[in-house]
């Protein structure tokens, strides 16, 4: 463990490099989209818009947690990036296993966002009467589930990125492009039409960002999703530890 408190210590003073005025003011731009967006709920809620029968309240709550979890719900190591600068070989010469150093870079990596944006958010909601206590205890294990195959998600698209002989640019444009419309991160699935939020809710991505926070806000069936999480869990994993290992000879970097 003190080799990855150690990585993990490196990343935090990594990611305030900038200085504190830089951090504070990205998370303040971060915090004015997420109120954007709860005037856009509101705005729609007093035209008289359907929310699925569901209550402004629900989708208040679901766009504060979906921004305070935002590093948990769609997990982005630093995997592809260091594939493109050759820091990802340098792993291997390093006592500690790759998956060790990947998850301990990245889970250090949300104590900044979690307390210059999470923190507040969450006293500042609780202080304007929202309710962001979790309707199912079921949350707590989806969110496990959801940070599991967040880390298979973002080792695929690495995988792809390695196929692609290193283009980072492309492969990260996919990825933001595919978990921004598919992950419900953005909007609930419970209030897209024609079922399409049925369809989504149960597939890889949306097991990601849209199983918690529908459980956590009660706008979808806990068992269900918890299941289908369980499933693509099953599934991706084995599928990206075989991507892996025959990705790993097609790594390139430099030039060499």
């Amino acid at each position: 463990m003190k080799a990855y408190f150690a990585t993990a210590r490196l990343c935090v003073l990594e990611k305030s490099y900038f200085g504190l005025a830089n951090v504070i003011g990205q998370y303040l731009l971060k915090a004015a989209g997420v109120g954007a967006l709860l005037l856009i709920w509101r705005s729609l809620a007093a035209q008289g818009a359907d929310l699925g029968g569901f209550t402004l309240e629900q989708f208040y709550s679901y766009t504060l947690l979906s921004a305070m979890l935002a590093p948990l719900l769609d997990i982005h190591t630093p995997a592809t990036g260091w594939l493109h600068d050759g820091t990802m070989l340098s792993l291997y010469l390093r006592p500690s296993s790759l998956f060790s150093q990947l998850s301990a870079y990245t889970v250090a990596g949300w104590v900044i966002p979690l307390l210059t944006l999470s923190l507040p958010l969450g006293v500042t909601a609780s202080l304007c009467g929202v309710n962001l206590t979790p309707q199912s205890p079921w949350f707590f294990p989806s969110l496990l589930m959801t940070i599991s195959l967040g880390f298979a998600v973002d080792f695929l698209f690495a995988c792809l990125m390695i196929r692609l002989r290193n283009l980072e640019w492309p492969v990260r444009c996919l990825r933001d492009s595919l978990t921004a419309i598919f992950s419900g991160s953005l909007i609930p699935f419970a209030a897209l039409p024609w079922n399409i939020g049925r369809v989504l809710e149960l597939s890889p991505l949306g097991a990601l960002a849209g199983a918690p926070l529908a459980i956590c806000t009660g706008l979808g069936d806990a068992r269900e999703l918890v299941v289908a999480q369980l499933v693509w869990n099953a599934v991706l994993w084995p599928l990206t530890l075989l991507c892996l290992r025959h990705s790993r000879e097609r790594m390139v970097s430099f030039g060499g």
